[in-house]
């Protein structure tokens, strides 16, 4: 995703931008956050028998004032990065630095891992603006971290807040349009029940349905606010904090740049600005009038605990309009109605009538195997599944995810991989096949999608995992067709299954880190298994 801040070293591993691939990815040209650096390596580490060097829970802080602020793995910019915090986000460190070397600030050891450098990047003074202004962290024991919104017309990126002549100025046709919103309002912020209703269990799976009615939420709670509508102190006059944003202007400025229609957005704030007008904050610290956004709630689907009665095969149900039908006399004799994403126990016995393959469900219908996802467990596994190993099994003809510990299987859902299928990936939007390990984990990142045939921008897609070059797991709550190929190579889960996944994968994201990459001191990436 991704933001301003000074540029990092990048070498091999800066190919995941997928360039040179059709698959899903980073925005192109945009600077990956959190990356790991190949460059050489720093010579020697610093001599920590100094406890005041030492990180301790509870202690003193390092905060993040750029987009994203490097976690080193040595006190060198030239090694490789552990992972990063996001702007306003903080960490344990030492009381004091271990080196100074190119780094004026000095670098501290922070907790649990790495060093992070006191200087352009990050700050140990906890009054520094952006520490004070962007308090408010990804939540992650949501599907949805964050409120989110789409573009519903090209909106203005404001700098800072904008008087009523400059909203004039900046947006065409704005009366219109608020009089079209004053009417339409209730219509076009319309409250939905989404995937932060479903209720979870500590490990993320599903332990309920959702609600019938969405709960009440206020336009404050809608849109990324704590209940006060006054305008915060670092917009008050004039913009009192830094741009962090990638879109560089004067401090004078008054807007950054237009949002494509689509456009994605993560909420940090709103209140009500000049003419009785809210605007919302984006997680760059920009400003956006939310009567230009549709509040997104995200899919409320999601697979199965493996561990709870299922086994394998069983099926997802991918199209709105499935039946399920008794077969006695050859025939397809319609006997009910099949809920859309329904969970199916299957029993493992198959039949054709004509040219119609069907699948048998446990309770002795049969329903067409190509209305629903089918999670098969393979038969021979692979050399890996041994002992309690992690591992994840996706089938591009299955449209399905498994995660295996060794060779019992604990967790499975439909997904939406690339759209042309069993296409090459470097001429077609097809997901790569092959084994592959997790390479870096982010809680939210930015990337380009190119769905309903419009390019549009899509800033913090929730549990991004890349693990071959742009191609990456990740949540996709635009949409709700999963169980059917729809992306440009990535496998799009729903957010409820993005944040699970998320969550059993390795290397684990430490507190308060908003990415981690697979590293010896991180640990290991979780394997990736990928076949037709």
């Amino acid at each position: 995703m991704l933001y301003a801040r000074k540029t990092l070293l990048l070498a091999l591993t800066s190919s995941l931008l997928a360039t040179t691939a059709p698959g899903c990815g980073r925005k192109e040209g945009s600077k990956p956050e959190g990356i790991v650096s190949l460059s050489a390596p720093a010579a020697v580490l610093p001599e920590e028998s100094n406890p005041e060097m030492l990180p301790k829970v509870g202690g003193p802080k390092i905060g993040a004032v750029e987009m994203a602020a490097p976690i080193y793995s040595k006190p060198d910019r030239r090694s490789p990065k552990l992972g990063y915090l996001r702007a306003g986000g903080t960490a344990f460190r030492g009381n004091k630095p271990v080196a100074f070397d190119d780094c004026q600030g000095g670098y501290y050891r922070v907790h649990p891992a790495g060093y992070m450098c006191a200087e352009e990047e990050a700050s140990i003074d906890m009054n520094h603006p952006i520490l004070r202004a962007l308090t408010k962290r990804p939540d992650l024991s949501k599907p949805m971290p964050y409120p989110y919104a789409f573009v519903r017309a090209i909106a203005p990126n404001y700098y800072r807040v904008p008087t009523k002549k400059e909203q004039l100025q900046y947006e065409m046709k704005l009366k219109e349009h608020l009089r079209s919103y004053k009417k339409l309002k209730k219509k076009w912020d319309e409250i939905k029940v989404g995937a932060n209703d479903v209720p979870l269990d500590e490990q993320g799976n599903a332990i309920g349905e959702p609600p019938a009615e969405p709960p009440e939420r206020t336009d404050n709670e809608l849109f990324g606010g704590t209940g006060d509508d006054a305008i915060p102190w670092f917009f008050q006059g004039r913009r009192q904090i830094p741009n962090i944003s990638s879109f560089k202007v004067k401090d004078y400025a008054i807007i950054t740049n237009r949002i494509a229609r689509k456009a994605g957005l993560a909420l940090i704030g709103t209140f009500m600005g000049e003419g009785d007008r809210r605007f919302a904050m984006t997680t760059d610290a920009r400003l956006v009038p939310t009567s230009k956004l549709k509040p997104a709630f995200g899919s409320t689907f999601h697979g199965v605990d493996m561990t709870k009665g299922w086994q394998l095969p069983l099926a997802f149900v991918r199209k709105t309009n499935a039946k399920k039908y008794d077969t006695a006399r050859r025939s397809l004799n319609k006997v009910g109605d099949l809920e859309f994403h329904a969970a199916l126990q299957l029993t493992g016995r198959s039949t054709k009538i004509g040219e119609t393959r069907l699948v048998e469900v446990k309770d002795g219908t049969w329903v067409k195997d190509d209305d629903v996802a089918i999670a098969v467990k393979p038969s021979d596994l692979p050399w890996f599944a041994k002992g309690n190993r992690k591992w994840i099994d996706i089938s591009i003809f299955g449209q399905t995810l498994i995660l295996y510990e060794g060779s019992k299987p604990v967790y499975a859902t439909a997904v939406s991989t690339g759209r042309d299928g069993l296409g090459d990936p470097k001429k077609t939007f097809s997901t790569v096949r092959g084994t592959f390990k997790i390479r870096e984990k982010h809680v939210t990142t930015t990337m380009d999608s190119h769905e309903v045939d419009n390019k549009f921008e899509l800033r913090d897609v929730p549990w991004v995992q890349y693990f071959e070059h742009g191609y990456a797991i990740h949540a996709a709550p635009w949409h709700d067709d999963y169980g059917r190929p729809r992306s440009h190579g990535c496998v799009n889960l729903s957010p409820i299954d993005a944040r699970r996944v998320f969550m059993w994968t390795d290397p684990p994201l430490p507190s308060e880190w908003h990415g981690v990459n697979a590293a010896e001191t991180t640990g290991e990436g979780t394997l990736v298994n990928i076949h037709p």
